[in-house]
């Protein structure tokens, strides 16, 4: 079969169409969207409608450009109250209406205690109280995906809350919800500490998602 080559679509920074026939003529065959065009006002959680997203669903279709996975990348656990609402807001508002723009996958990191940077690590994010209250909002994400025909992507990333292989066995077995899956990036599980055992650790991961799905 043929290999899917998949492009983040916001590379690529244009009006829908432009965007569209820029993203073709590279010759890409789906798209990992983001929800960021010129001609198209995506800001607010309330600028997220089914026309829209049917808009841009078809476009991509016209080109025989299927979107596989929607990004949806925001600190999940921002340490400011009101911060935290409105990004997972407009997250939950993406998870709504993905089915909308032909994908049920929706992609965030766990996020950070840092409240400087969404990609700095802090030395709390190791912390039990930082666990938990990244599981509860994990859940609710989840929950609210599965609402809607939808499926939550996290991605782990070194320099927030879940970061390791071990963290997330955690995680999916503390969470243990069908409206969570997970994003395999494989470079975001290195650091200076394992980076020489990059074969093991990856290993490690497939195997223990082997592991989970035939338990499942």
């Amino acid at each position: 079969p043929m290999i899917q080559v998949v492009i983040f679509s916001g590379y690529f920074p244009y009006a829908l169409e432009e965007s569209v026939r820029r993203i073709k003529a590279q010759g890409f065959n789906t798209v990992q969207l983001d929800l960021a065009f010129k001609d198209i006002d995506f800001s607010t959680p309330e600028a997220i409608t089914r026309e829209k997203c049917h808009r841009v669903r078809d476009t991509f279709r016209r080109h025989d450009l299927p979107i596989s996975c929607m990004s949806a990348y925001t600190n999940i656990v921002h340490p400011d109250a009101g911060e935290r609402k409105r990004r997972n807001d407009y997250l939950t508002a993406t998870l709504r209406h993905a089915r909308d723009c032909g994908t049920p996958y929706v992609i965030s990191e766990t996020g950070t205690v840092n409240p400087d940077s969404d990609s700095s690590s802090h030395p709390d994010n190791k912390s039990e109280r930082a666990y938990a209250d990244c599981v509860k909002v994990v859940r609710e994400l989840a929950q609210e995906a599965h609402d809607h025909g939808a499926v939550f992507l996290v991605e782990t990333y070194v320099n927030n809350i879940i970061g390791s292989v071990e963290e997330t066995l955690r995680l999916f077995a503390d969470v243990n919800h069908p409206g969570l899956g997970l994003l395999m990036d494989p470079t975001n599980y290195f650091e200076t500490h394992n980076i020489d055992r990059m074969d093991q650790v990856l290993n490690q991961m497939f195997d223990a998602l082997g592991e989970r799905r035939e338990r499942h």
